[in-house]
């Protein structure tokens, strides 16, 4: 009994001392190795599993923020926002974080594809959701990251959004805008972090009408339905006229256009690429001033180049020139008395032609008794079309009645025609009437009597538009032009 006690007394000293020995050894060397023999040297724990993981504290994101005081470096898997995150010492970072400042957002959209048909609509809205996930709250800017087909614009409002919200992106288009469908890359940015979404956006194609051959007074919808006779005239339309280079589209008259967008369907949309030569008439120049006759001595307008009928886009490659304005006429019937002889006389000169083939203005053949006129010059047409002169009469006239010789001193000028996009010029009118009394051999002058007009000056022809409005609208502003392809004024 007493050897047996001895025994376990040994053995249960060998045993204390072992485990001293072993947690001496554990201490000193600092590591702890699961289902592992010999744990790595840099760990002080080392864990091995092929059908286990290591499960860190799974908390809530409020029961993680109600930790008192955390130490730095202590880690928790976030339930609520499903990322394994530890405390810097100043926040819970993400594992992906590399501060408390970076920025993380989440962001979802209304809509990822749509479809703009130009009649019922040219635009199109969605919106994107911001929410920003991680870091200090700041601006979250978007844009638009690859090329936009011609014609197509956007807009992101508001831009940039601060940390979390919606914002409206709204896509238009235009006639011009090619059809087809086209992948957008929206890119949202926030300090180091972007999200990059692809929309897709389909245009609706166009109605296509080519003008190849030039000619008077063009009418597109009388073209269009000429060319595509199976559409309904009641079903609102887009159509984009293409005018080709060297096509050259003018009116007979000023009264008329020379290309009128005509007669479409409410809700229509219409553009023109014009890579000709659209040019309103020009004004005649005036020719007297006889109301009995319905002259009044006026320079007629300039026509209009394109007349709109609905809300059209332009593009110009070329030429839209407005008709030159003619010139007035200086042109009067008057008279004068010198001494025993009152003179009744025609006098003046024609306003010329504005440019775009206005005619200068003629004597007028009603003119009975004594006349002198200088008939004003019609002005050319086409590209290079240049206004007329007005007609001049400067010579000296001698009438001889009777015993006495009428001398008459005239320096009348009929106002010039515009050129494309130009009113007329007024002219003016100077005339000198003297005599001469011959008795026997004495001469006796009187005079000379300056002859005013009876009217004041009539007013010269004004530019015609190389853009009538009429209360639509297009996409070149009101103005007076006067550019290599813009000439007159664009307004109502």
């Amino acid at each position: 009994m007493n050897k047996f006690k001895s025994n376990f007394y040994w053995l249960k000293t060998i045993t204390i001392c072992l485990f001293l020995v072993l947690g001496h050894q554990l201490i000193m060397d600092a590591q702890v190795g699961i289902n592992i023999l010999v744990p790595d040297s840099s760990a002080v724990l080392h864990l091995e599993s092929t059908d286990r993981g290591f499960l860190p504290p799974r908390l809530t994101t409020s029961e993680k923020n109600a930790i008192n005081n955390p130490a730095t470096g202590l880690v928790v898997y976030d339930s609520t926002d499903s990322t394994l995150q530890y405390f810097n010492g100043d926040c819970w970072l993400r594992t992906y974080q590399r501060n408390c400042d970076d920025c993380y957002f989440d962001m979802t959209s209304t809509s990822v594809a749509d479809t703009i048909d130009r009649l019922i609509a040219d635009s199109v809205t969605f919106q994107l959701n911001i929410d920003q996930v991680a870091g200090s709250p700041q601006n979250i800017a978007f844009t638009i990251i690859n090329q936009l087909p011609n014609g197509m614009t956007y807009s992101i409002d508001p831009n940039p959004i601060f940390s979390s919200g919606t914002v409206d992106v709204t896509f238009y288009v235009t006639t011009f805008t090619p059809d087809g469908t086209y992948p957008i890359v929206i890119q949202a940015l926030c300090g180091s972090s972007t999200i990059n979404f692809i929309y897709s956006l389909t245009v609706l194609p166009c109605y296509e009408v080519v003008l190849n051959n030039s000619t008077l007074k063009y009418d597109l919808s009388t073209d269009f339905y000429n060319t595509y006779p199976s559409v309904p005239t009641s079903q609102p339309v887009c159509v984009i006229s293409t005018v080709d280079p060297g096509v050259t589209v003018i009116s007979d008259t000023t009264i008329t256009p020379a290309y009128t967008t005509g007669t479409f369907p409410n809700g229509s949309k219409v553009a023109i690429v014009n890579n000709g030569n659209i040019i309103g008439r020009g004004g005649n120049g005036g020719v007297a001033f006889d109301p009995a006759n319905g002259l009044t001595g006026e320079g007629f307008d300039g026509g209009t180049a394109i007349d709109l009928t609905l809300d059209t886009d332009i593009f110009n490659n070329f030429n839209i020139y407005g008709g030159g304005g003619g010139g007035n006429a200086m042109a009067f019937s008057v008279s004068q008395g010198v001494g025993p002889v009152t003179l009744g006389i025609f006098l003046g000169a024609g306003g010329g032609g504005g440019a775009g083939n206005g005619r200068g203005g003629q004597e007028p053949g009603f003119v009975i008794g004594l006349s002198f006129y200088g008939p004003g010059q019609n002005a050319t047409g086409g590209q290079f079309g240049v206004e007329g002169d007005g007609g001049q009469l400067n010579f000296p006239i001698s009438v001889p009645v009777g015993p006495v010789d009428i001398d008459v001193d005239p320096q009348v000028y009929g106002g010039d025609g515009g050129a494309y996009g130009f009113p007329g010029t007024q002219g003016t009118f100077t005339v000198g009437v003297g005599a001469t009394i011959n008795i026997g051999p004495i001469q006796v002058p009187i005079g000379p009597f300056p002859i005013p007009i009876p009217v004041p000056p009539p007013a010269a022809g004004d530019s015609g538009n190389a853009i009538k409005r009429n209360g639509f609208s297009t996409n070149i502003p009101d103005n007076s032009y006067n550019t290599s392809f813009l000439k007159g004024t664009v307004g109502n």
